[in-house]
């Protein structure tokens, strides 16, 4: 796991640790989101190593030790012809 910061629409920054893999990351952080303001797509940015990249929410989960586990879809940046 990588440290990471994850910026959402409409919601605080959280840092944590992300895994990727794919067109995926899964971010874990020991900080809980508000479950009312995640409902639905949410658009952003994770910032990995310096790296920014476009995502979005697909999934997530409150973990008992008042965490969170969020699954990332990533965007690939487009090719410039």
């Amino acid at each position: 796991m990588t440290k990471a910061t994850l910026t959402l629409e409409g919601i605080n920054q959280i840092s944590g640790e992300v895994e990727t893999g794919g067109d995926y990351a899964r971010f874990q952080a020991s900080d809980a989101l508000d479950e009312s303001q995640i409902n639905g797509p949410h658009e952003g940015q994770l910032a990995i190593n310096g790296q920014t990249e476009r995502v979005v929410v697909e999934s997530y989960r409150a973990t008992d030790d008042g965490g969170c586990e969020i699954t990332l879809r990533r965007f690939k940046p487009e090719a410039r012809a």
